[in-house]
């Protein structure tokens, strides 16, 4: 290469897809470092309103495609000097509805793997979308790996028929956003791989909504009543009912899931013909205690504790004790509160009893969830929260026992139960009026945002009810 050759390669911009291929070929499997960036040439963007970033896309992408003389280049350049994000574009090119050419796909082509700077990279995703082909895969795959232009990545890869082992390939080197997108995406895929990958989605990525539909496009009680039910199944269909009753990110849905009580009694009945895990053991708990106080108490019902009955005659098996044991004698500190927390529960008295009972919930140690300790008032043997609300988890020990609130007096008083995952603001809560009626605790004019009739005016024997929340006052064993 002579000298001036050396130079002009040398004062080249670097495109973002060369850029996407260097960090591919040091993190082949594994998301990029800092999500890709810096990128080549990256630059502080000015704050400019929403409209107006909008309005300047639109023009720049009207004047290209009225004017057949400009070059996928001249389209670059606008784009750069454009100030516009990349979650813009969907929006302005449903707006525009530009009419499929090959001019367009020539264009969208070269600023992909051409295009130096993230505007314009974006840009050529955005026509892409709903007009790629088989050949653009390769293309598509290396420049998603970049967490600024994977939306778009994966909504253009998405409409490629064929490609989905390809968004499953991008989606396990992707962030949080794009594995997401590809399940939603992939929920009733034909291949049988694919619908594998799908079901074995952590739970902590799974709204209630999105596991809901998975089991019943999956078919997941058919599943579990084959003839050979493979452990995989088994471990996917504990964390699909897990994540059908969260409302981390979204309201309960599994008393919408109609096959629900039938996958919880199959899905218990397997369990012992699991091999003894940690994480397995941890799904027979949190399970359990679904069933005792949580979203699905009133789903099963009578079922409740039979089913309950059989997870802890499972757990107190020789098998899994010994694992647990073992667990707890790790070397993993994670390992060991795991296992530490797991034979807590094994070992405490479980059934609330009474026709009022305060149950503290510890949720697993798990550092790749979200825990949250909830107090869970159960009456005649249903959480209220659970059976009255399903947009939030109950309060907290801490706002509803150790403040006094749950205390009764003569003066009626209003206190939160539960609030919704949003907000208060957004979603509403659960409220309930409590006053103290001579020999009695009255739990009346309840108000809550979740549609329906609320609960019914409630009585208990007052001495009765400050035995109980006396008693969950002085637990601290939660802490």
């Amino acid at each position: 290469m002579s000298a001036s050759s050396e130079r002009d390669a040398l004062d080249r911009p670097v495109s973002l897809f060369e850029h996407a291929q260097r960090l591919h070929r040091s993190y082949p499997d594994e998301p990029f470092p800092d999500d890709g960036r810096p990128l080549p040439g990256e630059a502080d963007q000015p704050h400019v309103p929403h409209e107006e970033r909008r309005l300047g896309l639109l023009a720049a992408l009207r004047e290209f495609i009225g004017d057949p003389t400009l070059s996928a280049q001249d389209l670059h350049d606008q784009c750069a000097m454009t100030s516009f994000r990349p979650g813009d574009i969907p929006s302005v090119l449903r707006k525009l509805a530009p009419e499929p050419s090959q001019r367009l796909l020539r264009t969208a082509r070269w600023l992909i793997r051409d295009g130096t700077d993230l505007r314009a990279v974006a840009v050529g995703l955005g026509l892409l979308r709903g007009n790629a082909e088989r050949r653009d895969v390769a293309a598509l795959r290396i420049i998603g790996r970049l967490r600024c232009v994977e939306r778009l990545a994966v909504e253009a890869l998405a409409a490629i028929p064929g490609a989905e082992r390809d968004l499953v390939w991008l989606a396990e080197r992707a962030g949080l956003f794009a594995r997401i997108r590809v399940v939603e995406t992939l929920v009733d895929s034909d291949d049988p791989a694919v619908r594998d990958w799908v079901r074995s989605t952590p739970r902590d990525l799974l709204s209630s909504d999105l596991a809901r539909r998975i089991a019943e496009r999956h078919g997941l009680a058919e599943l579990l009543h084959e003839s050979v039910v493979t452990d995989a199944v088994w471990d996917q269909a504990g964390n699909l009912l897990l994540a059908m009753t969260d409302t981390r990110d979204n309201q309960s849905e599994i008393g919408r899931y109609e096959a629900a009580v039938t996958v919880y009694e199959r899905w218990v009945a397997l369990a012992d013909r699991r091999p003894a895990t940690l994480e397995r053991a941890a799904l027979l708990a949190m399970v359990a205690e679904d069933l005792r106080t949580g979203p699905a108490a009133p789903v099963a019902r009578g079922l409740r504790g039979p089913l309950v009955d059989q997870i802890e005659r499972v757990l107190s098996t020789r098998s899994w004790v010994e694992m647990l044991a073992d667990s707890a004698g790790s070397d993993d500190p994670v390992t060991v509160r795991r296992a530490e927390w797991l034979m807590r529960e094994v070992a405490r008295d479980n059934a609330p009893r009474g026709r009022f009972a305060v149950r503290i919930v510890v949720p697993e140690p798990n550092p790749g969830g979200f825990p949250r300790v909830e107090a869970r008032i159960v009456i005649d043997g249903i959480p209220v929260v659970a059976a009255a609300f399903d947009r939030g988890p109950a309060d907290s020990p801490q706002r509803l026992l150790h403040s006094g609130r749950l205390r009764a007096t003569s003066e009626p008083r209003e206190i939160k139960l539960a609030e919704a995952y949003c907000t208060e603001g957004c979603c509403g809560g659960l409220y309930v009026t409590i006053v103290r009626e001579g020999s009695e605790v009255v739990w009346k004019d309840w108000r809550s945002s979740t549609p329906g009739e609320p609960p019914q005016e409630m009585r208990f024997d007052a001495a009765e009810y400050d035995r109980e929340v006396t008693r969950a006052e002085r637990d601290r064993s939660w802490e």
